[in-house]
């Protein structure tokens, strides 16, 4: 069985998950590790018997590693996920992919003239509460879709490095599954948002146009003491609220509530074995690097429109 030689940039609260995973799929093998805290990065090499390296480039030219992972800062994404590129090997690069549009347009323009696969990080998109909202919607299941709507909220991490705000950090996850759920991109966007406790948006209201009857609405924030992530959709014929923690999908229509867990699956381990087989020529990725593209504009633009009070009409 042919296997995929990966490499994690940044091992902190969540790129030690991506560690951990990829020591545990049979499709790769994890082969370096990478962090500006070496002490941190040395601890995790230790637990997945594998190398630690001091020096990131020597790490990504490697002829032992096909693939990168990047759970770095954002600031550092564009540069790390480019060098990467230049040296032919294959990227998974999180949410938001870039801090700017323009550097996310010349990392896909990187791409094109080269040989390698680079998929964006949107962990929700694996959840099996959201392939079952796509499956409702395009069945109709309850009729047409009329609006979506997500919260997402909870307490900042004071152990995550910020340099990106709630809405390209937080609410992007959203923004890239109405668009995946829906089929389409929005044409429009009116947001809300402000800076409560910290110096960048800490909380954001996002109003979606999808034409054609259909919006979008998101909440978000870092305030908040518990942690809520919940998806809903409002059709013709009835009403869906769905856990992204949990998994528990519940759909109201006019005869009935029918309540049903999903059978729990781990949505990271899902993200990253679709991105090992697409490295590997068996697919294509789930999550393309235009899709993290059109995610980060959307996201954009909803700090444009708060910062102007108007509506931003997009052009994606």
């Amino acid at each position: 069985m042919e296997t995929l030689n990966i490499a994690v940039v940044g091992v902190g609260s969540w790129g030690k998950n991506h560690a951990r995973v990829f020591k545990e799929l049979e499709l790769t093998n994890l082969v370096g590790l990478y962090d500006v805290d070496s002490k941190r990065a040395n601890e995790i090499a230790k637990q997945h018997n594998t190398e630690s390296f001091v020096n990131l480039e020597d790490m990504i030219k490697s002829e032992n590693v096909d693939a990168i992972s990047i759970a770095s800062p954002t600031s550092t994404h564009s540069e790390i996920a480019m060098m990467a590129i230049e040296n032919g090997k294959h990227v998974l690069i999180e949410k938001p992919m870039t801090s700017t549009v323009e550097e996310a347009e010349r990392m896909i323009d990187a791409e094109k003239s080269s040989n390698v696969t680079v998929s964006v990080g949107f962990i929700e998109r694996f959840n099996p509460i959201v392939g079952r909202s796509k499956l409702l919607i395009e069945e109709e299941e309850l009729g047409e879709l009329v609006l979506i709507s997500a919260r997402r909220l909870g307490p900042y991490w004071p152990d995550r490095l910020k340099d990106v705000d709630v809405i390209r950090d937080v609410s992007i996850h959203d923004i890239d599954i109405f668009r995946y759920l829906i089929g389409k991109d929005p044409i429009s966007v009116y947001a809300r948002g402000g800076k409560l406790r910290h110096a960048y948006f800490d909380y954001a209201e996002i109003l979606l146009d999808f034409s054609k009857g259909v919006t979008g609405f998101i909440e978000s924030n870092y305030l908040t003491p518990h942690k809520l992530r919940k998806l809903m959709l409002t059709c013709e014929k009835g009403v869906v609220e769905a856990d992204y923690i949990s998994q528990e999908y519940l759909i109201e229509d006019e005869e009935w509530v029918r309540n049903k867990k999903m059978q729990w699956k781990e949505p990271l381990k899902a993200e990253l074995l679709r991105f090992a087989r697409a490295c590997l020529g068996e697919t294509q990725p789930l999550v393309s690097s235009t899709d993290g593209l059109k995610a980060l504009k959307i996201a954009v633009a909803s700090i444009e429109s708060i910062k102007s009070n108007k509506i931003i009409e997009l052009h994606l």
